[in-house]
């Protein structure tokens, strides 16, 4: 008889991270199963919680109260998405119920499920990129950054490449998950596998999705036997079931991190989601995270077989140099032209018109720059600016420019030809089949129908001078996902780069270019080489931890012992397990603390946080 549930409860804080018995009332005995939400009573202020139910026994000696009620009949947690979230929350040193509150959306009563799945094509019509070598259970492909004709319309290899694996896993029976970092790739993905005939096996989450919509795709996957799940990071929970691939594609977008707690990364999600299942990274550029991988053994090397993109370079000179000037003239009646800056508004940052200083914020110390013309206020808190901190002059002059100056810089270079700026905030309202120019920020670009005839990428140098261990990577991949976008016969010029940097590039050379950045990574101890933990507690609390973290072999990278304590450490990939289970341990039993007038958690741990270094 099913009298007592165990249940986990949902609830970000760590001290409620255990498995609570339940006695289940006479009415609801035989409704109670695994995986359902529950709300119940706990604690000695009897304070309502919801949480799942993960085991249902006939009887337990620690079970004294009932569960209230049950939320929904259907289960929304299955065996094996709890078993991965609870892996998830051990690596991260989190609570489990903070995991489950990403993976599971709220109950919707009133949105309808069911949902029917209809028929499947008797055969894949999707054909694949060629792949050198084939590939393997556990691959990691660098494409060509081309595009394929596929029914008619022109998709990048990536797509290609990522529709025919889960089309053909579907016509086995078996589930995909597919991890996008953009909105607009998710689109040109789900496009393709419409045009595939699997419109009604797909389920679909976005980074703006109404929470309907996401209720539905979830129980979409819950109810289908399989389903291609296409997403955002958070689409790496889906409760798929017969899973049979996971796949990741562009790898070093930023949207694919957690920028706070749990600090997850979908690439290491993917890694531990995948299992025996199928697994596959795919980028036009090659990281250093997946090279360390290929280079260990967890993955194999693959390439899409195709002709390269035409790529050139010119070292830094002027900044719109000679090289880019010609491309635009000799390209600009032959198709579009995207220009591409890592900096949007008039200027990116100002400077003291007296002292010369580069001018913050007097509010709060923020970076001040130029969004429109000749209005100076600040990037943070948005206040405008009054005087120079440092010498008190009122008087502001603009920096380098930023993508609304360069649209009017090229409409004076270029009066007969159409100007349009593309940031996350802009967008132009259609991209013209010739004499028109795209000057966007990365991300944020267009697409154009016939692809575009030429790309200019310029101010590289303020990429490559970013503080980033990952400055150069990110700056590939920002360029790369543009010059992605070029036409059959486009061609593409990256002005002002280094002679080795460009030469690399140009030939394709980016396994090269990765393996020399993760020697010098591993020669400096550093991600991905290693992990690191960033701490913060009092003095006492933290010194208590850091002599238990040495005894187990974890390094400091530094430690600030003053009234908010803090620490950065490091530690080797199979140190992590144990050094996980050492922090719970104090995280359970350290004191709240106070910060200001605010209470914090007495020790605050926050694993594989870039931020920190």
């Amino acid at each position: 008889m099913n009298s007592v549930a165990r249940v986990v409860a949902e609830s970000s804080l760590i001290q409620l991270d255990r498995e609570f018995d339940f006695l289940v009332p006479d009415h609801l005995r035989d409704q109670i199963r695994f995986g359902q939400r529950v709300k119940f009573e706990l604690g000695r202020s009897k304070k309502m919680q919801t949480g799942f139910v993960v085991g249902v026994m006939s009887d337990s000696q620690y079970a004294t109260t009932e569960i209230t009620e049950i939320v929904a009949p259907a289960p929304v947690l299955t065996e094996e998405l709890f078993k991965f979230c609870r892996q998830v929350a051990d690596r991260q040193c989190v609570a489990l119920g903070e995991i489950l509150a990403l993976a599971i959306p709220d109950h919707m009563p009133r949105v309808k499920s069911d949902q029917d799945p209809g028929d499947l094509p008797i055969s894949n019509p999707i054909t694949s990129p060629k792949i050198e070598p084939a590939l393997t259970n556990r691959s990691a492909v660098l494409t060509s950054a081309r595009s394929i004709k596929v029914f008619g319309n022109s998709y990048p290899d990536w797509a290609v490449l990522a529709a025919f694996q889960s089309v053909e896993k579907l016509l086995e029976g078996k589930s995909s998950i597919i991890v996008l970092p953009e909105q607009s790739q998710i689109s040109l993905l789900v496009s393709l596998l419409k045009e595939a005939g699997v419109e009604s096996h797909i389920a679909v989450f976005g980074n703006h999705q109404k929470k309907s919509e996401r209720f539905q795709s979830f129980h979409k996957c819950l109810d289908s036997d399989a389903v291609i799940a296409v997403g955002t990071r958070t689409a790496i929970y889906s409760p798929v079931r017969n899973l049979g691939l996971v796949a990741l594609v562009d790898d070093l977008d930023d949207s694919l991190r957690e920028q706070g707690s749990p600090f997850t990364h979908a690439r290491e999600l993917a890694l531990m989601r995948a299992g025996s299942s199928d697994l596959m990274l795919v980028a036009n550029y090659r990281s250093v995270e997946v090279q360390r991988l290929v280079e260990i053994g967890y993955l194999s090397d693959h390439s899409i077989a195709s002709a390269p993109p035409r790529i050139a370079f010119s070292e830094p000179s002027s900044r719109l140099d000679s090289a880019g000037f010609e491309l635009i003239r000799e390209r600009v009646n032959q198709g579009p032209i995207l220009v591409l800056l890592p900096r949007k508004g008039n200027s990116p940052a100002a400077y003291c018109f007296g002292c010369g200083n580069r001018l913050s914020c007097r509010n709060c110390g923020g970076p001040i720059w130029e969004p429109t013309l000749e209005v100076f206020n600040c990037r943070l808190c948005r206040a405008g600016f009054t005087s120079c901190k440092d010498c008190s002059s009122s008087r502001a002059k603009s920096g380098r420019a930023g993508s609304t100056r360069t649209v009017s810089e090229l409409g004076k270079a270029f009066p007969q030809v159409l100007i349009a700026e593309a940031t996350a905030q802009k967008q132009p309202s259609k991209v013209l089949p010739s004499k028109h120019i795209i000057v966007s920020t990365p991300g944020a670009a267009p697409q154009a129908p016939q692809g575009y005839a030429a790309v200019l990428i310029l101010d590289c140098d303020v990429w490559l001078a970013s503080q980033s261990l990952q400055a150069e990577q990110i700056a590939i991949r920002d360029w790369m996902e543009a010059i992605e976008l070029l036409s059959d016969s486009g061609r593409a010029v990256i002005s002002g780069i280094p002679a080795t940097l460009g030469q690399a590039i140009t030939l394709g050379q980016h396994r090269q270019l990765a393996k020399v950045a993760l020697q010098d990574l591993v020669a400096l101890s550093l991600p991905p080489a290693v992990r690191v933990v960033s701490l913060e507690a009092n003095k006492d609390v933290l010194t208590s931890v850091l002599d238990e973290l040495r005894e187990l072999g974890a390094q400091e990278i530094r430690t600030e012992l003053s009234e908010r304590a803090s620490s950065l450490v490091r530690f080797s990939y199979q140190l992590g397990p144990k050094l996980s289970e050492t922090l719970r341990r104090h995280a359970l039993k350290a004191n709240a603390r106070l910060v200001g007038a605010n209470k914090r958690r007495g020790l605050r741990i926050a694993m594989d946080d870039w931020s920190s270094l």
